[in-house]
This record gives structure tokens, sequence and C-alpha cells, in this order.
């Protein structure tokens, strides 16, 4: 399979959860405080993650992998 990298979610995207909307990741970056911060990053039609989070919920990073930049090399999946 081809691999493309998935960059990583910027930190701008990060809300509350009384302020996420349709369309908005889940995933809990931050649960210190009052308030849990989500990370907020657009999502494909009819995921809680975006790519990037999907990919850390749905499988462990490879072995081994191999990291550039911000973001891992993943393999494609669509």
């Amino acid at each position: 399979m081809p691999e493309i990298e998935l960059p990583e979610p910027s930190p701008r995207d990060r809300t509350t959860l009384f302020k996420l909307r349709a369309q908005q990741c889940r995933f809990v970056v931050s649960d210190e405080g009052a308030e849990a911060i989500f990370c907020g990053a657009r999502t494909h039609t009819g995921s809680s993650w975006c790519p990037w989070h999907r990919r850390l919920v749905y499988t462990k990073p490879p072995t081994g992998g191999t990291k550039t930049g911000k973001g891992f090399v993943v393999q494609k999946l669509w």
C-alpha cells in the first residue's frame, strides 16, 4: 500500500466540549484543569476523529516506523 504522511493537527483548532461542532475531532488532548480540551480538527464524514487521531485510536504506530517532521509516515487507507 502507498504511504502518505498525516500532518499533526494544529493546536489552533483545539476547543472545549461546549464549543465542539459537527465534523470536529473529539479526541481529548488535555483533561487538566476544569474542562477537557478536544482536538477540534476537521473529521471525515461519519468519524469522530481527525485522520491523525483516528490512526492513534484504531491502530498503534508500527514498531520502527518512520517519523518525519510532525507526522508519521503511514499507509494510505483509501
